[in-house]
């Protein structure tokens, strides 16, 4: 059963993942959440502006991939939650 997961992007329309809504489809696999190659950057963790100069792909964070079992916080109840039940 696919879940939406939140995108790192804040929904940007740059975001090859989320296409700018802000969360995509997952769905776990027999291992649970892995980390898969990011489509924005295509796993080179930059991207290039039209005057060549590089900066950190929205999507990944500059990381190059993404981990599907670590979104974004979605505000402050969510940080409460999260220390108080862990998740």
């Amino acid at each position: 059963m696919p879940r939406m997961i939140r995108c790192h992007c804040g929904g940007s329309p740059e975001c090859k993942l989320c296409s700018g809504n802000g969360k995509y489809p997952y769905t776990p696999g027999n291992l649970g959440y892995m980390p898969f190659v990011c489509p924005t950057c295509e796993g080179k963790a930059n991207l290039k502006d039209d005057e060549g100069k590089t900066y950190p792909c929205l999507t990944c964070k500059g990381i190059g991939n993404v981990d599907p079992a670590n979104p974004p916080v979605a505000g402050m109840w969510d940080v409460l939650s999260k220390v108080l039940f862990g998740a």
